[in-house]
């Protein structure tokens, strides 16, 4: 039991912190991810796809030009993002992203999505991480009920021992006082012989 209970400690403690660090990493990207939202669906995204569509007024190139302003800054989020997120963590959805963003012919409605699905699956696994972590308190309670209820019969078995012992030492002192006794008793008995034989 108390091998378990150190290993359910040890468990408990490197999961509560793999679980902060991830909870800490999925803000980031879920930062991240809402900045890049918040790029695409800007004021200038929506002008820039109402510029796409054919007009006398406009060039392709400026269009061109303000698409790629903001592709470009879309990717400098995700790539700060990127940064902070380990591999184990996930990085290959912000490297999917990125690549879709970085790709010529792809637009924006499937990066929107992409990053929808990716904000949907982080928020699942946040949910997941938060059960997983409040089933760990509770084998952690139950694992530190038990470990008290075990020290307290300790305590009571070592109590107990204590009172053997000292019950132990009290009769060892009673029958060394009796056979004392006896012999004294043997003596007077043995003296009292001796004088009726005389």
């Amino acid at each position: 039991d108390k091998k378990f209970f150190a290993d359910m400690e040890t468990n408990c403690a490197s999961k509560t912190g793999i679980h902060e660090e991830e909870m800490k990493m999925r803000s980031q990207e879920i930062v991240a991810l809402a900045d890049t939202i918040k790029i695409l669906n800007d004021d200038d995204a929506l002008d820039l796809f109402k510029k796409t569509l054919p007009s006398a007024s406009m060039s392709f190139v400026q269009v061109e030009s303000t698409f790629a302003e903001q592709r470009k800054q879309a990717m400098t989020v995700l790539a700060q993002v990127r940064e902070q997120v380990q591999v184990s963590q996930g990085r290959h959805r912000i490297d999917i992203v990125m690549l879709a963003l970085s790709g010529k012919k792809i637009g924006f409605e499937k990066v929107i999505t992409m990053i929808d699905e990716l904000v949907t699956t982080l928020k699942k696994e946040q949910v997941d991480d938060e059960t997983k972590k409040l089933y760990c308190g509770v084998q952690f309670d139950e694992s530190d009920d038990k470990k008290k209820s075990l020290e307290r019969t300790l305590s009571d078995i070592e109590t107990l021992i204590a009172e053997t012992k000292e019950g132990v030492a009290t009769a060892t002192e009673e029958i060394v006082a009796l056979l004392k006794g006896i012999a004294e008793l043997d003596k007077a008995v043995a003296e009292a012989t001796e004088q009726r034989k005389a």
